[in-house]
């Protein structure tokens, strides 16, 4: 592994306490579509971007709306949602204060209007110099490309910077980048998470992982 002089997080899971909230949001569109909730892989959507999801929703269950329809529907659910509901995942916002030392980014599969509130509410929207959005690349993850554009916003090469991230696809957009993963098991079990450099039960944990080999 070479030296680490870059962090880019992935945002739901991670920092925000969000996974969650995205299947509350799922939930309610189903119920009013009157889909069974267990016809739905919700759990198996983490870390997948709404964009591909709606296609799917829409052809396996032949709904009369649009994907584009049931998009904006769904972000609105959400927005709406992480009013009162969104925390962050416990210490990781206090985490980021460890690396300033070090460039900072944000790869997520979220759009840019869900993002911008959450790391609003959490109040960081100010800590990352480089922000990739779904809406920023052409291949969301498990494509290498969300990850591969804030390296190059951050001016470091993919080699030496690290990707936190706790889903399948984040783990394997960030892998095929070239950089360090780490993997954190806030939303699913770390057998799941294999393709990661290292495992850690914690964000916090991740990051004072990075900050020895800092020292």
């Amino acid at each position: 592994m070479q030296d680490i002089r870059a962090v880019i997080f992935d945002l739901d899971g991670v920092l925000a306490d969000s996974e969650g909230i995205h299947i509350l949001a799922w939930e309610e569109i189903a119920a009013e579509h009157g889909l069974p909730e267990d016809r739905l892989p919700l759990h198996e959507w983490i870390g997948y971007p709404d964009s591909e999801i709606v296609k799917d929703v829409v052809r396996e269950h032949g709904l009369s709306v649009t994907p584009e329809a049931l998009l904006e529907h769904k972000r609105r659910v959400f927005r709406r949602l992480i009013g009162d509901n969104l925390k962050q995942i416990p210490g990781s916002v206090e985490a980021l204060c460890e690396l300033e030392s070090l460039h900072l980014g944000l790869a997520t599969s979220s759009s840019r209007s869900e993002a911008e509130p959450m790391l609003r509410i959490l109040g960081i929207a100010d800590r990352f110099r480089a922000v990739v959005t779904c809406e920023a690349v052409k291949r969301s993850k498990p494509e290498p490309d969300s990850y591969l554009l804030a390296a190059q916003l951050l001016g470091v090469a993919p080699e030496h910077c690290a990707a936190i991230e706790d889903s399948i696809s984040g783990v394997q957009s960030a892998r095929q980048a070239g950089m360090t993963v780490l993997a954190v098991t806030t939303s699913m079990p770390a057998k799941r998470l294999t393709g990661a450099h290292r495992i850690f039960a914690s964000t916090p944990q991740a990051v004072k992982w990075i900050r020895k080999r800092m020292a």
